[in-house]
C-alpha cells in the first residue's frame, strides 16, 4: 500500500467528504423525483410481493407460484419497510436509494484506503467511478455512472457493489493484520450477501478477492487459510439454505440470459472507451508489482468478458463493470501519488486524464436535470439535453385494479411497470429461468394482440391466464371489442375490463 507523506495539502483531506456529501444530496433529490427506468418496476414488484407474503410470495411478475431469483435479502428487508401504512413499493425504493449511496460511498473510501494513504485518492476514485466510462451513456443494472445514478441507486446491483467494496476492504485488513475469526465470519457474511443479492456482481467480487489473496498468498500463515476456508464454508451454507430460490438451479439456467446481454458487446469502445486513459496507471502498477490486485482484477475480468464474446455466453458481459472499476481505481491511486510518473509522459498524462474526465462528465451530466421538478422537464429540454426517456406513469391504475389482478399489455413500458402496483402480466417482462412456460406465455400474449387471431381464441387465452384488465394504447390494436371501457390514462391509454 502507498503511504502518505507528512506534508499534505489540508484541502485534500476535505475533498472526499465534500464530494460524498454532494453525491448524497444529489441522490436525495433524485429520490424525491424518482425517475423511472426499465428495472425499477421489477424491483418494486418484488418488494410488493414480499410485502403481501414473506413466506409464499410467488413469482413477482406473473400469476404463478414458485421461486424467483429476485427474492434476495435486500428486497426482503425493504418489504418490512413497505408494510408501514402509506409507503408503497416504489416509495420504499425511493427511500432506500440515498441510503444505498451512503453505503457505496463508505465502501469506496474503505477500499481505496487499503490501497493508499493519500487523502486525495478516494475523491479521485469517486469522480472517475462516475464519469470515466465512454462516449455514450447507458442504463444497465450494475453499470453505475453519473448518467445512470438517478435510476440505479436503489437497485440490488448497487447494494452488491457497495458490499463488494466493503468485502475487499475487510479482506485486505484481515490478511494484513492478526488472525481474528470474527473478521472471517464478517467476510463470509458480506460475501454471502453479495452472492444472494446480485449473482452477476459475485463474479467481480470473487475476482477481486482472488487478486487480493494472490498478492499475499506466499506469506499467509496456516491460520489465515483456515479462516478463509471457514468464510467460504459460511458462504456455501448461506447459499444452500436460502429459502426463496435455488442458486445452483439459477446457475444451470444462465444460458437463457445470453440473448438479452448480447447488447453489452455492441460497440464496446462507445460505452467503455475512456478506460484507455487508465491503462498507463495499470501499467505503472504492474511494473512495480506483478501481482498487484487491481492489475489482476483488470486482466481476469477482461479475460471473462472476452470469453463471453468468444463462446456466445453474453451474460458474462455483466463483468464489464469490473474492467472499468479496476482501471478507475488504479488511475485514482496513481494520480494521488506525489509523483505518479516520471518524465515527459507524466506531464502529459495528468492533463490528458483531466480532459478525459471533462469529456466523460459532459457525456454523463444530462440526467442531473432530474433534480428539477417534473413540470420543468419539457419535451424540448429533454431532447436537447439527451436525457433518458420520459417513462409513462401507471399509478392511476391503482384506482381501478386490485393487487393480484392480471392485466394484459405487451407495451414495453407497461409490462415493465404495472407489477410495481401489485398487478401481474401474462408473460414476465424479463427472462426468468424458473418460469418453464415463459416462451408459451410470450407467444400467447402476442397472439392476443394480433388482429387476425380469432375472437374465440382470444377469449380462451384471457380465461386461461385469468386476465381481468386490458390496456389499449393510442394507435395500437388491442382485443377490446365489446368490452367495457373503465378509465383513460394521462397518456391516452385506455383500461378495459376483460
Amino acid at each position: 500500500m502507498d503511504t502518505a507523506e507528512p506534508a499534505t495539502a489540508p484541502w485534500t483531506r476535505w475533498a472526499y467528504p465534500i464530494l460524498a456529501g454532494a453525491v448524497t444530496l444529489l441522490s436525495i433529490a433524485f429520490a424525491i423525483q424518482l425517475p423511472w427506468s426499465a428495472d425499477l418496476g421489477v424491483h418494486a414488484a418484488t418488494v410488493e410481493r414480499l410485502r403481501e407474503s414473506l413466506t409464499h410470495p410467488g413469482n413477482p411478475l406473473i400469476d404463478v407460484d414458485g421461486p424467483s431469483p429476485y427474492y434476495s435479502p435486500y428486497p426482503v428487508l425493504l418489504s418490512l419497510l413497505a408494510r408501514v401504512p402509506g409507503i408503497s413499493a416504489p416509495m420504499t425504493l425511493a427511500i432506500a436509494g440515498p441510503l444505498v449511496i451512503v453505503l457505496l460511498l463508505w465502501g469506496l473510501r474503505a477500499f481505496v484506503r487499503t490501497l493508499t494513504d493519500r487523502p486525495l485518492a478516494p475523491a479521485l476514485a469517486l469522480v472517475l467511478l462516475l464519469v470515466l466510462w465512454g462516449f455514450k451513456p447507458r442504463v444497465w443494472s450494475g453499470f453505475l455512472s453519473l448518467w445512470a445514478l438517478p435510476f440505479l441507486m436503489a437497485f440490488p446491483s448497487t447494494v452488491a457493489l457497495a458490499l463488494t467494496l466493503l468485502l475487499w476492504a475487510l479482506l485486505t485488513r484481515t490478511l494484513d493484520g492478526p488472525a481474528r475469526y470474527p473478521h472471517y465470519a464478517g467476510l463470509g457474511l458480506l460475501a454471502a450477501l453479495v452472492v444472494l443479492i446480485h449473482p452477476f456482481t459475485t463474479v467481480m467480487a470473487g475476482l477481486g478477492a482472488a487478486g487480493i489473496v494472490a498478492t499475499r498468498a506466499r506469506r499467509l500463515p496456516r491460520t489465515t487459510w483456515l479462516g478463509l476456508g471457514l468464510a467460504t464454508a459460511e458462504v456455501v451454507l448461506a447459499v444452500l439454505v436460502w429459502p426463496y430460490y435455488s442458486f445452483t438451479e439459477l446457475l444451470s439456467s444462465s444460458a437463457e440470459l445470453d440473448a438479452i446481454h448480447k447488447a453489452l458487446y455492441d460497440k464496446p469502445w462507445l460505452y467503455y472507451g475512456l478506460i484507455v486513459f487508465a491503462l498507463p496507471a495499470l501499467w505503472s502498477r504492474w511494473r512495480r508489482d506483478r501481482l498487484d490486485p487491481l492489475v489482476l482484477l483488470f486482466v481476469s475480468s477482461v479475460v471473462v468478458v472476452a470469453l463471453g464474446y468468444v463462446t456466445g455466453r453474453y451474460a458474462l458481459g455483466r463483468v464489464w463493470p469490473a474492467v472499468m472499476l479496476s482501471g478507475q481505481l488504479a488511475l485514482a491511486v496513481e494520480l494521488a501519488r506525489p509523483l505518479p510518473m516520471k518524465g515527459t509522459w507524466a506531464r502529459r498524462w495528468i492533463p490528458v486524464t483531466a480532459l478525459a474526465c471533462l469529456l466523460g462528465a459532459a457525456v454523463q451530466a444530462s440526467n442531473l436535470l432530474y433534480v428539477l421538478p417534473r413540470p420543468m422537464l419539457s419535451h424540448r429540454l429533454r431532447t436537447v439535453a439527451h436525457m433518458y426517456v420520459l417513462w409513462p406513469q401507471y399509478d392511476w391504475l391503482t384506482r381501478y385494479t386490485h393487487p393480484g389482478d392480471v392485466i394484459l399489455t405487451q407495451d414495453f413500458y407497461g409490462i415493465r411497470t404495472v407489477g410495481a402496483y401489485g398487478l401481474y402480466t401474462v408473460a414476465p417482462a424479463w427472462p426468468d429461468p424458473f418460469v418453464k412456460d415463459e416462451n408459451a406465455r410470450r407467444e400467447d400474449m402476442h397472439a392476443m394482440y394480433r388482429s387476425n387471431t380469432a375472437p374465440a381464441t382470444i377469449d380462451a387465452l384471457i380465461a386461461k391466464y385469468h386476465v381481468r384488465w386490458i390496456l389499449e394504447y393510442p394507435g395500437k390494436w388491442a382485443p377490446v371489442a365489446g368490452r367495457t371501457l373503465v378509465a383513460v390514462g394521462p397518456d391516452g391509454e385506455k383500461l378495459y375490463a376483460a
